[in-house]
């Protein structure tokens, strides 16, 4: 995980005025991770892995898996609110994420919730490419300490 930067571009203004509990911007994505993914997930579907069946699509080049994605952004979660801590958790996928990518996963705080530690806390997240254009959007379920624990691993 690399450092704290939020994209603005691409996004609403609703969104840009919440402001985020954590924002990670990743590694650029690599043809590497998508053969990785590919070995372990089992997905050997060709737009993921072999440019030519990419480009037979209609695509540039290969796309990552949006498994992937959801993957890089649940690991987000988990390493600032402490395993386990993840109760529930669902993406949409909106847009390709492309070799070269690089990844920013946002989270902020859903609706008007304040953490009490006894309630679980709901989040949203957004998952925007090099240019800042929204590639998933999602949502999660923290346990009720997982904010409280996040503050004290970001201090």
């Amino acid at each position: 995980m690399t450092d704290a930067t939020a994209p603005t571009a691409g996004r609403n203004t609703a969104e840009a005025a919440v402001a985020p509990l954590v924002t990670f911007t990743l590694p650029p994505v690599t043809r590497t991770d998508l053969a990785l993914y590919a070995g372990a997930s089992g997905d050997h579907n060709p737009v993921h892995i072999d440019i030519d069946a990419a480009m037979a699509a209609g695509l540039d080049d290969v796309i990552a898996h949006g498994m992937l994605s959801m993957a890089w952004a649940g690991r987000v979660l988990e390493e600032v609110t402490g395993p386990g801590s993840v109760q529930a958790y669902r993406i949409r996928f909106t847009a390709p994420v492309r070799i070269g990518d690089r990844l920013t996963v946002t989270v902020t705080r859903a609706g008007e919730q304040q953490p009490d530690g006894t309630t679980p806390t709901d989040v949203d997240l957004l998952v925007a490419n090099t240019e800042g254009h929204v590639t998933a959007r999602g949502t999660a379920r923290l346990s009720p300490h997982a904010l409280s624990a996040a503050r004290s691993r970001s201090t």
